[in-house]
């Protein structure tokens, strides 16, 4: 199991979506932002001075605030939730010559108003005070816009000299606005580069989606889900809040149906990203009370769809923006009081990974939360700062959850690693209680056998030589059992290299075919210039034994057991050829697949005593001592081939 090709593709390339969105996203507010000390000459906005005033009950007109006392501010207005309205007035200085002619356009200031989910907005405009004040806000149809952007916005004439304008803003959301007055070509140029900063939001945030959705399909979670979850409502808030509806859907949704879409993606998004982090954090063993007041928070968040529905929507929106500063707080809080990760635990991201990311997750929301409360100023990019949490979440998340998939996986590993070797000792431990079996098979056999023909040979009281020979060759048979026994175990264990040395084949052979009976009927075939073998005499000395014992044994009855010995070329190197030959016998041909098995006697060989360790055991030495041992029948012909190095 991995990570997709496509998920490792995706994740870098969401990372330097995101490094762009970050580095560009101020530039948008350089162009936005309105001192009175700046020269105007150097200003696009014209806006010179910014004033607010309260209308609790709701029913003042414009020439009656005109008159009243103003509260003058600098930057965006953020006054909180409230059920009153608040008015504007915005004091607007005279576009330059060159500005006015400079393109042949219009003489035309535009009034752009963030964010663009304001519910309601109305301009009084003092060059043309006998007209009805111009409409704006999600509440009117985005089609009657004389100037349609991601905005709110209104076209009024560039003024001659220094002018106020009067904004009344009513709205169910939090008192937040910031105006600018540009001229046409400027204010286009803003909602360029603003449409290629949403645009770069929504295909990063589209992105780690995709990446997110891969990753579950390879290897479903639960916690990878919610995150699906988790970024499927981000991605909707997001594109609400950034006004794609009120753009692309106006012709097919009521405007008072796009106004409560945005004001209810608010509840849901919030619920789906507390709902996510109870599944993540649940790994973690934090705290149960801190987990049940998360719970509770996840309780409340979607019963605020309800109090919407009732009509109070300014209570709803404000209960979900207090929610959304105390819940990344409690997560932080719980991050640092889950237990620390020991060896071999899972999930294997450490307290201090998860408190960093929950730390700046939390930085980022109190910009967007605390202004949108009134209780602090803020720059004008902070109006969607909500977004900027969105894409630092998203980015932190999913790196998070792909560190936690790649341990996982070393972890899914291991563990299949373990299992392989326990499945792999307990086929181990069946064969060696097989062989155990065989073992004690064939010795309570032979030696059964044996030890009943030398009792009958002991127990007579005047045993003929037939029986004194008959007694000792059992005592022979259990003496070479033992011994084979003894070799075998010693050359499974031991890695002791051979003693190597010059060895006289020839010599050999006719010592070992010596102690022989006068009918083994052996026949020695050697090449008369056959090289002396440097190897272990010794154990060179086994193996022909056990082939000629073999062969003694199961041969046919009189026939002739014929030896050869040679020099025989393998590749670049020369080696010694030896054969041992006979005619099969009563046993017939032993199996060319079990005949160097460990115990392995065929059907007709019980008949002859045996521990079927000879070939195994010689098998086994010749491949210590660089060489092979092959079984080549033919017909009804035994052939056993041993070759070894010179």
């Amino acid at each position: 199991m991995r990570l997709s090709f496509f998920a490792r593709l995706i994740a870098p390339l969401a990372h330097l979506c995101l490094v762009w969105l970050l580095a560009s996203w101020p530039l948008q507010g350089q162009a936005q932002t309105a001192q009175p000390a700046l020269d105007q000459q150097e200003q696009r906005d014209r806006v010179i001075a910014q004033a607010w005033l309260d209308d609790p009950t709701n029913s003042l007109g414009a020439d009656q605030v005109r008159g009243m006392a103003w509260t003058p501010y600098v930057g965006p207005l953020r006054l909180g939730y409230k059920a009153s309205t608040t008015w504007v007035r915005l004091t607007i200085a005279p576009l330059a010559n060159e500005e006015l002619h400079g393109k042949g356009r219009p003489d035309i200031l535009v009034l752009r108003i963030q964010p663009g989910h304001l519910d309601e907005i109305a301009l009084f405009d003092p060059q043309h005070p006998e007209l009805p004040p111009q409409m704006a806000g999600d509440k009117h149809d985005w089609r009657l816009s004389e100037y349609r952007s991601f905005n709110q916005n209104f076209l009024i004439a560039a003024p001659t000299q220094p002018i106020e304008v009067l904004l009344r803003l009513r709205t169910k959301t939090h008192h937040g606005i910031h105006v600018e007055a540009l001229s046409r070509d400027d204010a286009e140029a803003q909602d360029r580069q603003q449409q290629l900063i949403f645009g770069g939001v929504v295909i990063f945030l589209f992105m780690v989606l995709i990446a997110a959705v891969n990753a579950w399909f390879e290897h479903p979670d639960r916690v990878m889900a919610a995150f699906i979850v988790h970024q499927v409502a981000s991605i909707l808030f997001a594109m609400t809040l950034l006004g794609f509806p009120r753009v692309y859907l106006s012709s097919w949704l009521s405007a008072h149906f796009i106004d409560s879409l945005t004001a209810g993606m608010f509840p849901v998004t919030t619920t789906a990203v507390i709902w996510f982090h109870s599944h993540f954090l649940r790994e973690f063993n934090p705290p149960k009370l801190g987990m049940h007041c998360l719970n509770l928070l996840l309780i409340i968040t979607p019963l605020m769809v309800l109090v919407m529905v009732f009509g109070q929507m300014s209570l709803a929106l404000q209960t979900v923006t207090t929610i959304s500063f105390i819940y990344p707080l409690l997560l932080v809080i719980l991050a640092a009081l889950t237990a620390q990760p020991t060896q071999g635990d899972s999930p294997k991201l450490s307290r201090r990974h998860l408190v960093s990311m929950y730390a700046v997750m939390f930085a980022v929301l109190c910009t967007a939360t605390l202004p949108a409360l009134g209780l602090t100023a803020s720059p004008p990019w902070a109006m969607y700062s909500a977004i900027v949490y969105g894409l630092i979440s998203a980015a932190l998340l999913f790196n998070a959850l792909r560190f936690r998939a790649l341990e996982s996986l070393k972890d899914r590993r291991k563990t299949l690693s373990a299992l392989l070797l326990a499945e792999q000792g307990a086929v181990l431990e069946g064969k060696q209680r097989i062989e155990q079996d065989q073992f004690m098979t064939m010795l309570t056999h032979e030696l059964t056998n044996a030890l009943a023909t030398a009792h009958l040979a002991i127990g007579s009281l005047s045993p003929s030589a037939p029986m004194r020979a008959r007694g000792y060759r059992a005592i022979e048979t259990i003496r070479d059992i033992l011994r084979r026994c003894s070799l075998s175990g010693e050359f499974e264990l031991s890695e002791t290299a051979p003693q190597r040395a010059a060895v006289d084949v020839l010599a050999l052979l006719q010592e070992l075919c010596e102690p022989l009976p006068p009918d083994a009927n052996i026949q020695i075939n050697a090449d008369p210039e056959l090289p002396v073998c440097t190897t272990d005499r010794k154990l060179m000395a086994i193996i022909v034994g056990n082939l000629l014992d073999n062969a003694l044994k199961y041969r046919a009855s009189d026939s002739v057991i014929a030896v050869s010995a040679g020099v025989q070329i393998r590749g670049a190197l020369a080696g010694l050829h030896l054969s041992v030959m006979n005619t099969a016998g009563d046993a017939g041909i032993p199996d060319a697949e079990h005949v160097f098995k460990k115990y392995w006697r065929g059907p007709g060989a019980t008949r002859c005593a045996g521990s079927g360790l000879g070939l195994y055991l010689s098998s086994l030495i010749a491949n210590r001592l660089g060489g092979e041992l092959r079984y080549r029948p033919e017909n009804s012909t035994v052939r056993f081939e041993l070759w070894l190095p010179i």
